[in-house]
């Protein structure tokens, strides 16, 4: 029998500033529900985060220093591919799009995040209890 997901909401991305006002935002929304939030600034430690954890949601930026976020969701994906994976990135090019939901993001959302669209992704992901 596998672990049940923990209440893990990752949000990996190379600006502080970005990062903080995810984190700002889950921890409003989803901490009364039992969500804690974790954050990491690229892709190795992202990955490093989703093997102590496996988080039950990842946002994930997309252009960041060293591995960028393509290849940490092929990573995400490799540890376990039931992680839903949603991508943000400041280059809204529908190529790069494509590409992350071929290789198994859930979702893509362009800078700067629009929390009406996030919140109804983020619902869809997690469900209506969460």
């Amino acid at each position: 029998m596998t672990a049940p997901p923990s209440k893990t909401i990752l949000i990996v991305d190379d600006e502080p500033s970005v990062r903080e006002v995810l984190i700002g935002y889950f921890e409003h929304q989803y901490g009364p529900r039992g969500y804690s939030v974790e954050s990491a600034s690229d892709g190795a430690e992202a990955l490093a985060a989703v093997r102590r954890r496996r988080p039950a949601l990842v946002l994930l930026d997309i252009e960041m220093p060293g591995m960028d976020g393509v290849e940490a969701l092929r990573g995400v994906r490799a540890i376990d591919p039931k992680i839903p994976v949603i991508m943000v990135t400041g280059n809204a090019s529908s190529r790069v799009a494509g590409e992350v939901i071929k290789d198994g993001a859930y979702s893509y959302l362009p800078k700067p995040v629009k929390f009406q669209y996030l919140d109804h992704i983020v619902a869809t992901v997690l469900g209506p209890s969460a």
